[in-house]
């Protein structure tokens, strides 16, 4: 939990913060986001030395728009440099910084990995789809698309530990913010692919996991507000 940053999310109205200082990596964040908590992941992995400004989604400040016009986080800030998007600031910063490199080298391999994520963000697309569906044909219809895709994400683990090898690498914390939501609110999808239920247990025990990861209870009152269509944002531990 540490990992992803416990301070209050800035809203409409807050001032904007002063720029980082020089050489200092920033973060603009929400503490619960999936898409936020993937760079966290490899920031942890790296040992990289960061700080997060978090901000309210719901109600973003005026200025945020000028880090990122399309209104998303993360964001990264570096010497009056920014960046965005999940993926694009996570590849950044594992090819930008120093120790070991998480995304895999071998070229087949990192295009096989790419189409099991596509194979994993058709399962989360369907997903949230049903989460919000009251009509029973079309869940039965969804809850078939996303067995059917989960058994695509079981079938490329086989008998590998993780979807990068021997240890987990950039993929997996790719996969996993949204793996371990499924888990947690829909425990039955993943205990019908014995082998990614295996896999949610094996990288439990990874450090950059373990750094980010919040206690069930508090991501599930997260996700009560989220499914209300009323987030709260600073619950649990605020600086």
């Amino acid at each position: 939990m540490a990992g992803m940053g416990n301070a209050k999310h800035l809203k409409a109205g807050d001032a904007e913060p002063a720029p980082p200082a020089k050489d200092v990596l920033r973060v603009y964040g929400m503490e619960f986001c999936p898409y936020v908590e993937r760079l966290k992941l490899v920031l942890a992995a790296k040992d990289i030395k960061h700080e997060t400004v978090n901000i309210n989604i719901q109600k973003k400040p005026d200025w945020f728009f000028q880090k990122n016009p399309r209104g998303t986080v993360p964001v990264i800030e570096k010497n009056g440099e920014i960046l965005y998007e999940s993926d694009i600031t996570s590849e950044y910063v594992d090819e930008a910084y120093p120790g070991r490199r998480l995304r895999t080298s071998d070229p087949l391999q990192r295009a096989k990995e790419k189409i099991v994520l596509g194979d994993f963000m058709e399962v989360v697309s369907n997903y949230y789809a049903l989460v919000k569906e009251t009509d029973e044909g079309k869940r039965s219809f969804l809850t078939a698309a996303i067995k059917a895709n989960l058994g695509k994400v079981e079938n490329f683990l086989g008998n590998t530990p993780y979807f990068c090898g021997q240890r987990p690498g950039f993929t997996d914390y790719m996969i996993w913010p949204k793996l371990e939501r499924i888990l947690l609110f829909d425990p039955e999808f993943i205990k019908q692919n014995p082998k990614i239920e295996s896999y949610c247990d094996r990288i439990g025990d990874d450090k950059a996991v373990k750094a980010c990861r919040h206690p069930n209870q508090l991501l599930l009152q997260y996700f009560e507000g989220f499914k209300a269509g009323n987030p709260v944002y600073d619950i649990g531990t605020v600086e």
